[in-house]
């Protein structure tokens, strides 16, 4: 049987991605248009991140991914530093009481984010130089976690308790995928848990958050106010839909409507048929992406494809998590589709490198040495 390479598909999957994204970020922002005597903003900035991030996709694509690894510390130490530049006044912006952009003119972008291609890249490239001694305790588990860990506190700092948290479950299944025990994992989660506990139940917005998340309508005008009109969003939509363009919570009901919550309006406006459709697409493109780990023509390009299908996966999963209440309300948005901005364009980042690797990837027939989970390990040329 001939061997099928994930490359077009996934540029197809990205593509259709990108195109429902511009649609759904025109449909839902309608209110604001209105409000505003047509200023087309939202859109406009949108369209230019896809273009901008489609560029960078592109260039990354026909680099080498191997020479990503050569300068892995490098780009750490570059996260490093826009995290730390993010922090200072007058460098870091402050929005919504929080200080995580970094604004260049009009221009801005999250550190944060590219934190998480970073991240990926570095792990996949410790997990490759060290791949005898992932089983120990501090080679294979305290060292990278440790790295991991002060960028989750610099994002902490700014703060940002869900991308700290997510980023460190990133950095947390990646170790497990390349070796480490996962009792090292079991005794940092059991670790960490009072310190979670403090800083989710004594941060006030924190707590009140969950306690929205619990029981929405003990106060629906206030901090079950988004999980409410999100769910009336869905159920408004029923199997087929108002129809596109329809939606009458984006009319300044829903918060976010372009953004954290763009899901809510496909199901509004394209109904239950809309949203299994997106999330079919999700999970074919998760496929693909494991596809291209398991054919990876090395370790590190495995965990590279690995990583970055991961972190798309995981923040789809959690945005939609949230839309429909079964996740406290956080602002991750959903890849691709969401309104852009640096999230955007440090996604098709990834998919840039995930694109580099199913270049490569190898034959069916051609055996590879591979790990207790299927990894596969360098071969020697």
């Amino acid at each position: 049987m001939r061997y099928f390479n994930p490359f077009s598909l996934i540029v197809c999957l990205i593509a259709a991605f990108l195109g429902i994204g511009i649609v759904m970020v025109y449909s839902s922002d309608a209110g604001r248009i209105i409000a505003t005597d047509n200023n087309y903003a939202t859109l406009l900035r949108h369209v230019l991140w896809v273009l901008f991030g489609t560029i960078a996709m592109v260039v990354l694509m026909y680099i080498d991914y191997h020479i990503i690894q050569k300068y892995s510390w490098h780009i750490m130490g570059l996260s490093f530093l826009c995290l730390a530049l993010v922090l200072i006044p007058g460098v870091g912006s402050m929005v919504n009481g929080a200080r995580r952009w970094i604004r260049i003119g009009t221009i801005g972008f999250q550190p944060s984010e590219f934190a998480k291609i970073a991240a990926i890249i570095f792990i996949s490239n410790y997990i490759v130089k060290n791949q005898q001694a992932m089983k120990e305790f501090i080679k294979g588990f305290v060292i990278p976690m440790g790295v991991v860990g002060i960028l989750s506190i610099f994002i902490l700092i700014e703060p940002d308790f869900g991308t700290a948290t997510f980023l460190s479950l990133l950095a947390v299944t990646m170790l497990i995928v390349g070796g480490a025990r996962i009792v090292y994992i079991v005794f940092c989660v059991l670790t960490f848990v009072p310190i979670v506990y403090e800083l989710i139940w004594e941060v006030p917005y924190r707590k009140e958050r969950f306690v929205g998340f619990l029981d929405p309508w003990v106060d629906p005008l206030g901090k079950g106010y988004h999980i409410i009109q999100s769910w009336i969003a869905l159920g408004s939509g029923g199997i087929s839909g108002v129809g596109l363009g329809k939606s009458y919570q984006k009319l300044f009901f829903l918060p976010e409507s372009s953004n954290d919550f763009i899901f809510s309006i496909i199901g509004e406006e394209l109904g239950l048929i809309g949203t299994i459709a997106i999330i079919a697409l999700f999970s074919l493109f998760i496929w693909q992406g494991i596809r291209v780990c398991y054919h990876a023509p090395d370790l590190f390009g495995s965990l590279l494809a690995f990583g970055v299908t991961y972190l798309i996966g995981l923040q789809a999963v959690i945005n939609i998590g949230v839309v429909v209440g079964c996740l406290p309300t956080k602002g991750i948005p959903l890849p691709f589709i969401s309104a852009g901005g640096s999230s955007l364009f440090f996604t098709l980042l990834g998919i840039g490198i995930l694109l580099n690797v199913a270049r490569q990837t190898r034959q069916p027939d051609s055996e590879v040495p591979r790990s207790e989970y299927g990894i596969p390990y360098p071969v020697l040329r």
